[in-house]
């Protein structure tokens, strides 16, 4: 157990040392923190960022050359990865032409059923082809000048407001 005491002081004192440093050079730290970060921001990181873009386009340059090389030597190797390419497009070509084949097979019977129960509807109630709006077995005729986006008549209502000397309408009133 004692050295685990022992353990405990020697922490003890060297978070007192800390501490003491800390409150003696607080502000030096401080400044010298926030210096660090803008050096580090300004001049380092992009140094960095280059560097490993750099690395990174050297990579798939090196990886590029290996992949042409390795073909290069065996055109039976590129002729079969190529041929195994297409096969595997061309299934999930005929996996997706089917599932659309399913869907539109549902999107018809659908389409089916929802006609078969309006027409169910309308023979029940005894008004299968009664058109709306008209008096029984007369249709509706309108005007062959109306247009519905024109207004309720042949011209139009619409006048500007006035302008006035001040802007908004006031002036006094």
């Amino acid at each position: 157990m004692d050295y685990l005491r022992d353990g405990y002081a020697s922490f003890s004192t060297v978070l007192s040392q800390y501490a003491s440093l800390v409150q003696a050079y607080f502000w030096y730290l401080f400044f010298g923190s926030i210096l660090f970060y803008y050096v580090y921001n300004k001049f380092v990181r992009p140094s960095v960022h280059s560097a490993f873009r750099n690395y990174v386009k050297y990579k798939d340059y090196r990886k590029e050359k290996e992949y042409e090389a390795k073909y290069h030597k065996n055109p039976d190797l590129f002729s079969a990865r190529l041929s195994a390419q297409q096969d595997h497009a061309q299934k999930l070509q005929e996996k997706y032409n089917k599932q659309l084949q399913e869907h539109e097979a549902k999107m018809r019977e659908k389409a089916e059923l929802k006609r078969q129960e309006v027409e169910n509807l309308l023979n029940q109630s005894g008004q299968a082809g009664h058109r709306l709006g008209g008096p029984d077995g007369q249709s509706r005729t309108l005007r062959s000048d109306y247009n519905p986006l024109m207004g309720p008549g042949s011209h139009s209502n619409y006048r500007p407001p006035k302008r006035s000397k001040c802007g908004g309408g006031g002036c006094g009133r």
